[in-house]
């Protein structure tokens, strides 16, 4: 085997070394049967000179012919190899093991092979690895010769090393396979185990996965294998590798039903564990334009305006305030949407009377307690924001109207009469005054406002 690296290396440096020097290769014979490499030499400028001109001046580099014996020598030879108690020699051999059964997965002597796996697998210390090649063994060969035998090895593992949080999943994956079709089987068994077992058996799970999607490219449910890879890395803390896991499904999976799921996914992890929040923004959007009236666009309008303000996106925020609005109008959340608006518009971009605007609107469709706070928060920012007070008593008769039977309408009244009466506005403070003495005689703004009514008659300002 070492003979066999040192071949492959050689060959792998005069190819690197080839290509470095712009060289021309040709196959010849020299008419004893053995074939030989030459180069020649490609000058800017001038023709290549032909083989048949430049043999003589190019040493010969021997290529001994040959042919291979085919899967059954090499597995012979893996097999004498394989039982073998060098662990440097086992190590060497389980990934020719491994690609032999990429190569041969129908092969005769392949569930031996698979068995081999595992019992190198355990020799080595490896027995998650070698329970793993067991369980695929029962699900690609249940029918082998050796099934008995493998069944045996396993259940051994499973009582000497097996832990107690797992047993009862490995017991059930190791089951009789549901159907006569390879893929689905093997499929059924990573998502089951991803799921039940996904922490302990991570690293062998990972590589059967890429083995899954190299061997049946075609599969018709690699969509939903690729969804159960993705969890089973970010089970594992690799948000980096789950978020690239739904990106190439996303990619190649184009028409699939799950395809909302994985963009939703990528952007909760984008956000949430890679705090990469302008890339989940992207994705955010992208899922709330391309699948309306979905629960992942729902998701992803409820993420975006706190996203948004956090990375100071303000216009953003307020337009996606203002989508939830149009397209959710009975969810609780359009409430909070007007709200927020309302405060990113004055405290965020300044635009004081787009705030009122929003609080006005909020008041036109919810007409109880909230809408009065709205209205009262509107006549706050047109006395405090825009000094206008004209506004500021348009907001006071608002609620004085739309609320009468509240205690806050005399409150809004007197609030009203207040403001003119500091700008000596006597006849418009008079009015109000006397419309919460009419209105309102058993409320506590009746006495101040007969008082205020007083001071006007006397002049009193």
């Amino acid at each position: 085997m070492r003979e066999m690296l040192k071949l492959a290396a050689a060959a792998g440096l005069s190819a690197f070394c080839c290509a470095a020097l712009c060289q021309r290769a040709f196959a010849v014979s020299d008419g004893s049967g053995v074939a030989a490499v030459i180069s020649v030499k490609t000058v800017p400028g001038n023709a290549a000179a032909s083989p048949a001109e430049d043999i003589r001046s190019v040493p010969m580099i021997p290529v001994w012919g040959g042919h291979s014996g085919g899967p059954g020598a090499e597995w012979s030879f893996l097999k004498e190899a394989g039982s073998s108690k060098d662990e440097d020699t086992l190590k060497l051999v389980l990934p020719e093991l491994d690609d032999w059964l990429d190569r041969y997965p129908s092969y005769s002597a392949a569930p031996d092979a698979q068995m081999l796996k595992a019992m190198i697998h355990e020799e080595l210390g490896c027995h998650r690895f070698a329970l793993v090649d067991l369980l695929k063994y029962f699900q690609l060969y249940p029918g082998a010769d050796g099934a008995a035998e493998a069944r045996k090895f396993f259940e051994g593992i499973l009582a000497k090393k097996g832990d107690k949080r797992t047993r009862a999943a490995l017991e059930d994956a190791s089951s009789a396979p549901a159907t006569a079709a390879p893929d689905f089987n093997l499929a059924g068994l990573l998502k089951k185990l991803s799921e039940r077992a996904g922490e302990a058996y991570y690293k062998p799970l990972l590589k059967e996965y890429r083995y899954f999607f190299d061997r049946f490219p075609d599969y018709p449910g690699n969509d939903v294998l690729r969804m159960s890879l993705a969890s089973l890395d970010e089970l594992n803390g690799r948000f980096l590798a789950a978020s690239l896991v739904y990106e190439e499904m996303a990619k190649l999976y184009p028409s699939s039903p799950l395809m909302a799921a994985a963009k939703l996914a990528l952007a909760d992890t984008l956000s949430y564990k890679l705090k990469k929040y302008d890339r989940a923004i992207d994705v955010y959007e992208d899922i709330a334009a391309s699948f309306p009236g979905t629960g992942e666009a729902w998701a992803s309008y409820q993420r975006l305006p706190e996203l948004a303000e956090k990375r100071k996106k303000y216009d953003l925020a307020v337009r996606t305030y203002e989508k939830i609005i149009a397209l959710y109008p009975q969810k609780p959340e359009a409430y909070k949407a007007y709200v927020s608006e309302a405060r990113v518009l004055r405290d965020k971009l300044d635009k004081y009377q787009e705030a009122v605007d929003a609080l006005n609107r909020l008041a036109d469709n919810y007409k109880d307690g909230r809408g009065l706070n709205a209205l009262e928060l509107a006549a706050k920012i047109y006395r405090k924001d825009l000094k206008n007070s004209d506004g500021e008593v348009k907001m006071y008769d608002r609620i004085a109207s739309d609320y009468s039977a509240s205690p806050e309408a005399p409150k809004a009244l007197y609030q009203a009469g207040e403001l003119f009466y500091e700008q000596k506005n006597s006849g418009k403070a008079n009015w109000y005054f006397h419309k919460i003495m009419d209105l309102y005689p058993g409320s506590g703004e009746f006495r101040k406002a007969a008082g205020r009514v007083a001071r006007i008659a006397a002049g009193k300002f």
